[in-house]
Order: structure tokens, then sequence, then C-alpha cells
């Protein structure tokens, strides 16, 4: 409540809060002691208040929590939450999603990506909502390699999977939204997200890097870890494109609000990320593991696998392409609004490696939690 006028202080409106990156921007949000609403659903018999509340802790407390689903058939939403929202509510930061690479049923993971989000839109125009933020991936460039620039959306790219053409389709599905209504839309493209994740889809490539960690370090504390190996196929010159989740977090809050940063795309990566023989030596030198090697799987193969070489070829398997694909994100725009925003930008060098380490051995297995 605003004491001067007596109105009630705009609310931010966040949906995916009890998934990787949102459960982080509800928790650093309510830290920030901004007034929050999440948007979330039971599922498995725990009501959405319930399943907040897990997934956020002790950030939970204060945030109020608006029962209603994004689905393939659009926003399932009380007549009374939405007059409520729409006389609050004056920034969306979407974040809600299923990362599934391969869906049993693609019509309706399209329809969740692309119709659901609009229909929350549209359900809110007309009220106090001004600024629309999307959470996509910087992956919507598809199968492309070299430079991409943060206003390439469609160039007519082929696509790794399903994932990569819906989220493109739900930016611009939620851009021409928001035009024909007067609402602001800011679409946010970050790269691999790592940092300590729940075990929902969204943070599957997080405990994947995380789990590849502890697994090297668990290897290099064997008595023969001085002639033990671990051979991983992937592109040794492209870029290991990763971005701390902390960073991801910082950029979001701050674009979404930013007059700066009005209608803008923007590319959450690590300038100039290092490449992945870099990576691979970096995280070799610091486990001690000198047997970590990566190979250019263009033009060899790990002959007579080890057990362990066998295991971790199966963990990284969804995420091959990723590994093999040499693309370099430009972030320009991303850095000139963040800058003037004071959030600094993110590097990968030899300490944050060791940070990110670090953390792969301090973080618990990860529990299930819901999305």
């Amino acid at each position: 409540m605003d004491r001067r006028t007596g109105a009630r202080a705009p609310v931010i409106l966040l949906t995916g809060a009890t998934g990787f990156i949102g459960r982080a921007l509800a928790r650093r949000l309510r830290a920030s002691g901004r007034a929050m609403a999440v948007l979330a659903r039971g599922r498995d018999g725990v009501d959405a208040a319930s399943r907040v509340a897990a997934a956020l802790g002790d950030a939970a407390a204060g945030v109020e929590v608006v029962e209603g689903q994004l689905g393939a058939d659009g926003v399932a939403l009380s007549e009374s939450a939405r007059r409520r929202l729409r006389q609050r509510v004056e920034t969306v930061v979407h974040c809600a999603g299923d990362t599934s690479f391969s869906p049993a049923d693609v019509d309706r993971f399209v329809g969740e990506h692309v119709d659901a989000p609009v229909a929350l839109l549209r359900a809110l125009a007309g009220g106090r909502l001004t600024r629309w933020v999307q959470l996509s991936t910087a992956f919507v460039c598809g199968a492309r390699a070299g430079l991409v620039l943060e206003r390439e959306g469609d160039v007519g790219q082929a696509f790794h999977n399903v994932y990569e053409r819906a989220k493109l389709a739900g930016e611009s599905a939620v851009r021409a939204a928001g035009a024909g209504v007067g609402i602001d839309v800011r679409v946010l493209r970050p790269a691999i997200v790592v940092g300590a994740a729940p075990a929902t889809a969204g943070g599957n490539p997080s405990n994947l890097f995380f789990a590849f960690i502890r697994l090297a370090a668990a290897l290099a504390q064997w008595p023969t870890a001085a002639g033990a190996r671990l051979r991983v196929a992937g592109a040794p010159d492209a870029p290991f494109n990763l971005v701390p989740l902390d960073y991801v977090v910082d950029a979001t809050l701050a674009l979404a609000e930013h007059p700066d940063a009005a209608g803008g795309t923007f590319h959450l990566v690590v300038r100039d990320a290092p490449p992945q023989r870099l990576m691979a030596a970096m995280l070799a030198e610091r486990l001690g593991l000198p047997g970590l090697t990566l190979l250019d799987a263009a033009a060899e193969t790990v002959a007579d696998p080890t057990p362990l070489e066998r295991q971790v070829a199966r963990m990284i398997e969804p995420y091959r392409d990723y590994f093999l694909q040499d693309v370099r994100f430009d972030d320009a725009a991303a850095a000139a609004v963040l800058t003037r925003a004071g959030v600094e930008q993110p590097t990968l060098g030899a300490s944050d490696v060791a940070r990110l380490i670090d953390e792969a051995l301090l973080a618990e297995a990860p529990t299930a939690s819901g999305r």
C-alpha cells in the first residue's frame, strides 16, 4: 500500500515459481521486499499453495498464490482471480513451461508454450499490466553455427527438437499479442543455465553438469586416479555456452522494468565463453584429474570405452547436439542496458569454474519437485 496515495503497490506476477529459474527469481524478489504474486497449479493431490511453499521455503511468506493453470487450451483462471490480477499486476515474468525435448503430445506441448502465455496476456490486458517478460532460450537459434544476433529470430533455421521450435513460436506469438493490446513485451534468451537446481525438467542441464563434476571428483579420489582416464567426445574449439544462475536472475529483474529495455530481445550469456577444451582443462586442474580428456567427436571416437566413460556418454546423450554445436551469442543489447542498471557481466574463468565446482560438490542431490 502506498501510504501517500492509499493505492496498492504494483505487483510482479511470476509463472513457473516452482521450477529452476522461477524459484530463484521468487526468492530474490521476496528478499528485495517486492510485492509478488505467483500463478501455480495443484498437482498430484497437492494444492498450489503447498507446492509453492515447498519450493520457496521461508521465501514463500507473504507471496500471494493464485490458483490457475496454463495449458494447451489457454489459461484456467477464476473470474475473481483474473479481476484481482488485472487491478494489481504491472509486470509479468513468464518462466513456466515444459523443457522436454521430445514430448509425447507435441500439439499439447506447443499449445502450452504458444497459446497459454498469449491467453494469460490477453486475460490481464486492459488492467494495470504494462510489461510482459518472456523467458525463452538462446537456442531458438536452432542448428545454426557462428554468430547469432539478439535481433534475429526465424531466419529459416533447422531445429534440434520441438522445444527450440516452440520457444521461438512462443516469442513471436506473445510479441504479436502484446502489440495488439499495447503491452511492452521483452524477450530474454539465456544460454544453458547452471546453479543449484531442483529435480524439475528445467534443472536437468545444470544437474547433469553438477553430476558430471561430482563423478569426476570421485574418480580423482580413487587410489588409481593418477592413471585414471575419462574421455568425453565434444567440439574442443566450440564455446562452452553456460551462464550462471545468479546472473540470469539479476539480469532478468533488471531488464524486466528498466525503461531502456522496452520491447527488446536480450541474450543472457557469458560473452567470449571459453572453448570446450579450455573448460575441460580447468575442470581437470581444479579436480586433480589429469586423465580428463576432451576428444574431437568430428575426428575420433572413444575407443574401447571404460564403464565410466559409457556412463558419461549416456548422461550427456540428450544434450549431445549442444556439445557439438559451434555457436556464439551476441549480447550487445543486453550488456548496454545491464551496464546502466549496474549488473556486472558474467565470466567463466578459472576462479568462476572453481566456484561452480565448489557449488556442485556442496550441493545435495536434488529431490523430486514439481514445475
